[in-house]
């Protein structure tokens, strides 16, 4: 089996990736690692199992996980309005806790509108004003639309209730308890930085009539200034500070910790499972452009990889992709990451990556 992912992985790499590390167990065995490619194009410097690889919106649902330890603990009441923390948010009175982190908020979004500016330092209060200074907000409870502000808020939300920074929380609740070493939250804690990948970027000139939209090859990140238009890749690793995405994506890790995160989640050894639920079940459709995510739970989507239904996450942030998985039935996590990305959905280096999860999640299943 692990001849055939080595070489899975170097017909990846052969393909235009640049490095990859990956890692699955089934049920409660061993976390198996395996890594391809480099972590470093100019130094040649070979990914290993113990490199960190920024995990995007991955990083959702260990802040998922992290609000319901509160709910846990009787400190917050997943179904109470956010006004108590934000009465001066425009129909915080409508939308519950629950709600900043199911993407069924209504709260405007401002991904698509930050600039990837390295020398900006952001607040979270920055980044919602920034959401409400140029997206729209609608009614709470309607269609689940993909929401980063909803993860922003929960993080603030956190924070005023802890009285812990964000990162400090999650390391506290979940990330010490489970004793998973190589993972970070840098927006609000240190990390060690000499352990962190390069992240690579391809940012192709779109064609003349291209339509706007991020599906028909719109740009999905504001990378003007910052990396030209090239067919070549380009290094994009600190070209959005962390503290950019905070609570909706500013997490490092490996993909070891990340399985055996997920593998805590499913087997009840994180939450009771009322509150597991909460995340996994009560589930609405959802579709977003280039991913493999079908419905929504809070801080969980089921997905389709290898024609079977798996629940996790996945992440992109310029330069890395990652993906996150549990399969019930047969009790597989899986994750992985890489180190090439698009924010053009038409981009060999944007979705390159699902196929060839695919095509592992397949070799561990047949033994």
């Amino acid at each position: 089996m692990l001849e055939e992912l080595n070489r899975l992985f170097e017909t990846y790499r052969a393909e235009g990736a640049v490095g990859a590390s990956f890692a699955f167990a089934l049920g409660d065995g061993d976390v198996i690692a395996v890594t391809s490619g480099l972590a470093d194009r100019p130094r040649n410097i070979a990914v290993t199992p113990d490199h960190l690889f920024k995990i995007g919106s991955c990083t959702k649902t260990f802040v998922a996980a992290a609000l319901m330890k509160l709910a846990e603990d009787g400190k917050v009441d997943l179904g109470r309005p956010i006004s108590t923390w934000f009465p001066d948010l425009p129909r915080a009175g409508e939308v519950s806790v629950r709600q900043l982190i199911n993407h069924r908020g209504g709260l405007p979004e401002f991904e698509y509108d930050i600039p990837m500016d390295p020398s900006r330092s952001w607040t979270p209060s920055q980044l919602v004003d920034l959401a409400f200074s140029v997206g729209g907000q609608k009614a709470p409870g309607g269609p689940a639309v993909y929401n980063n502000t909803g993860y922003v808020l929960a993080g603030m939300l956190i924070e005023a209730v802890s009285g812990l920074s964000l990162g400090a929380y999650v390391r506290a609740k979940v990330l010490d308890p489970l004793g998973l070493k190589d993972t970070w939250s840098p927006a609000t804690e240190s990390f060690p930085t000499e352990r962190m990948v390069r992240g690579y970027y391809h940012r192709p000139k779109p064609a003349s009539n291209a339509a706007a939209g991020i599906a028909d090859g719109g740009e999905m990140w504001r990378m003007d200034g910052v990396l030209p238009y090239s067919d070549e890749l380009q290094d994009s690793s600190d070209s959005f500070p962390f503290s950019g995405a905070y609570g909706c994506g500013d997490m490092v890790s490996t993909p070891r910790d990340m399985v055996r995160f997920m593998r805590a989640l499913f087997s009840g050894s994180l939450l009771p499972a009322p509150l597991f639920r909460e995340m996994s079940e009560d589930r609405a459709e959802f579709s977003f452009p280039g991913t493999r995510m079908r419905e929504t739970g809070t801080g969980l989507f089921q997905s389709s990889y290898a024609d079977l239904l798996l629940y996790g996450h996945q992440g992109g942030i310029p330069g890395y992709v990652t993906v996150m998985q549990h399969e019930p039935k047969s009790g597989l996590t899986v994750a992985m990451t890489c180190n090439a990305g698009s924010g053009n959905r038409l981009s060999h280096h944007a979705g390159s990556m699902h196929p060839v999860f695919d095509q592992a999640i397949r070799v561990i299943l047949r033994g």
